[in-house]
């Protein structure tokens, strides 16, 4: 009898459903790749290193929300720190399907609630999808 083994990218597997029935899990990401947020400001709290495009925050399973419910917690409207890997940068936009707001990371950004957008008055607790790029 012959097992064969079948391997799947990291970026498969950010995107496998979650038998829960709550917000799925980003997945494994490569640790030189990507960006890294931060709950809180200063690069404090619970993290998450994103290395692939997400279109809707409140899909991925985070550290934020109302419901008592931890399973049913996400990224969205969550980030208030940013820190880029080595030859990465992103945008963050206010809205799901990378709508909205938009802000350019090029540099690590201790706290959001610094630069100015149209959530109040800033992009901290904002960000609702992220793309991710090499540059």
């Amino acid at each position: 009898m012959r097992l064969s083994v079948r391997v799947m990218s990291a970026a498969a597997l950010a995107f496998l459903p979650c038998a829960c029935g709550g917000p799925d899990p980003l997945g494994p990401t490569a640790l030189d790749q990507g960006v890294i947020v931060f709950m809180h400001s200063g690069f404090r709290g619970t993290s998450q290193q994103v290395g692939i495009d997400v279109s809707d925050l409140t899909k991925v399973q985070g550290p934020c929300g109302t419901d008592e419910n931890e399973s049913s917690r996400t990224w969205n409207d969550c980030i208030s720190s940013v820190r880029l890997l080595p030859g990465w940068s992103a945008t963050l936009y206010g809205d799901s399907n990378f709508r909205g707001a938009a802000i350019e990371v090029t540099e690590d950004i201790a706290d959001l609630a610094s630069r100015a957008g149209s959530c109040s008055g800033s992009y901290d607790d904002c960000i609702s999808s992220i793309r991710v790029y090499k540059r």
